[in-house]
């Protein structure tokens, strides 16, 4: 007996050793925290996109036909592939979904109960593939949360700038702004309704998520949350592309640098030229980060 036991110890050792690693070989590579964060924000915007075309439906079908447009802009041809790599179903239903979705608002005039039959089929199956895209742990990671935040606020920035019909590749570009005589504020015009309630919708659940994660204890939190209410604030009031940067890159990227170690790479200088968007981008691997964060608020 004796004998046998230490002749199948090496193998039960091997055996779990195996069983460790089955999910990465059944399911592909193992995503790090940058990826997980980056994916996450993705879903998040598609459910911006198709909650803003259900709203937009019986006041302005020509804003809600392009929010459903935007859906499949924040799906590349490699998120699908991650996806195949762990659920080739949820793929193929994915894209069926968008398609079918888009397809609504392009034949004419969609009822709301139409729509809200497909919106809850695209958020079932984002919800199943968020379970097989992203393990748990990283769901409930801090750091991830933050670096979702950071990405909303530069999905903010993006759609500002686009519904300001900038090019944010072109740094020569200026906003088009008007002086009001009553309070001489400088203000912009939007050129793009379906852009500028994006930006606006993308930078209030950047907000809901810090009320989520802000550290009773570090002396920079209220910081942030004022400066995440003033990008709020300058959107809502449509401020000048400037002056909304200005507040991400010398405010919010250092304070999400500090409070949550992130490693986001700053701008330097005053040399921007406007149009060009700019927000902290990751420099490193989130996924050792901790899980939890004990100050926190739940």
């Amino acid at each position: 007996m004796n004998r046998v036991l230490n002749f199948s110890l090496p193998g039960i050792v091997l055996l779990l050793a195996f069983g460790s690693n089955l999910n990465n070989f059944v399911f592909g590579h193992t995503f790090s925290g940058d990826e997980s964060a980056s994916f996450l924000t993705k879903v998040e915007m598609m459910k911006i996109e198709y909650q803003l075309a259900q709203k937009q439906l019986s006041s302005n079908a020509t804003v809600a036909k392009e929010h459903a447009e935007h859906l499949t802009e924040h799906i590349t041809t490699n998120d699908t592939k991650e996806i195949t790599e762990r659920n080739p179903r949820l793929a193929t239903e994915l894209n069926d979904t968008l398609t079918d979705f888009i397809k609504t608002f392009e034949s004419g005039s969609p009822s709301q109960s139409e729509v809200k039959d497909k919106v809850s089929n695209i958020s079932d199956v984002l919800s199943e593939v968020l379970s097989a895209r992203i393990d748990k742990e990283q769901l409930n990671n801090v750091t991830v949360k933050a670096l979702v935040l950071n990405d909303l606020v530069s999905e903010g920035l993006e759609h500002y700038n686009s519904s300001l019909g900038m090019d944010s590749q072109d740094e020569n570009n200026t906003s088009i702004s008007n002086s009001t005589e009553k309070d001489k504020n400088e203000t912009t015009n939007i050129v793009d309704e379906a852009d500028y309630q994006s930006s606006q919708a993308a930078v209030l659940l950047a907000i809901d998520i810090y009320n989520v994660i802000k550290p009773n204890s570090n002396a920079n939190s209220t910081d942030l949350a004022d400066s995440l209410s003033s990008l709020k604030g300058k959107i809502d009031n449509k401020s000048p592309f400037d002056e909304i940067d200005k507040i991400v890159d010398e405010k919010i990227t250092p304070l999400l640098n500090d409070i949550f170690k992130l490693g986001l790479v700053q701008e330097e200088g005053d040399h921007h030229g406007e149009g060009e968007v700019h927000g902290g981008e990751p420099s490193h691997d989130s996924s050792k980060n901790e899980t939890h964060v004990t100050d926190a608020k739940g």
